[in-house]
């Protein structure tokens, strides 16, 4: 009888110290999903200088000013849902925009640099237009689109 009782007591002992470790494990995941960051809006740079900050879900106009014939470098970054800024991967990331020209016109090229999600905005005429954009994770929409008007001023 004591035999069967060791082995019982060792059998739920060894089960205890599985369960014990595979709980553990999973409790103190390091996984690259816990740290990512789910985009709710974006912010705009003009080198150091924030021009933009927009969540989706307010209802504001997230809006620029260039003047026809002037091109000017800018730099997209997002906001999470507590509201903190971050730039998502470039490796696993990527920008797609879609220029819509009013009574102006302007044009967007993203640039190949090592500073991720840069993009420089061109007035070409003096008007209204816009561009949206989207965050693409290999290949789908993360995040957008989202709009931004532009108003293109002459260049006198």
């Amino acid at each position: 009888m004591k035999k069967v009782n060791l082995l019982s007591t060792a059998k739920a002992v060894l089960t205890f110290i599985i369960f014990a470790g595979i709980l553990t494990a999973c409790s103190n995941s390091t996984s690259s999903e816990e740290d990512e960051h789910e985009p709710v809006g974006f912010v705009i740079y003009q080198g150091s200088d924030q021009v933009i900050s927009k969540n989706l879900n307010d209802n504001t106009t997230a809006s620029l000013s260039i003047s026809a014939n002037a091109s000017i470098q800018y730099r997209v970054a997002f906001l999470d849902l507590e509201g903190d800024v971050f730039t998502p991967e470039k490796d696993e990331h990527s920008l797609r925009f879609e220029t819509t020209d009013g009574t102006g016109s302007i044009s967007v090229r993203q640039e190949n640099s090592g500073e991720p999600f840069l993009f420089t905005l061109s007035g070409n005429n003096a008007g209204e237009a816009s561009f949206s954009f989207e965050l693409l994770h290999v290949g789908s929409a993360e995040f957008g689109p989202a709009t931004v008007s532009v108003t293109i001023t002459s260049s006198n």
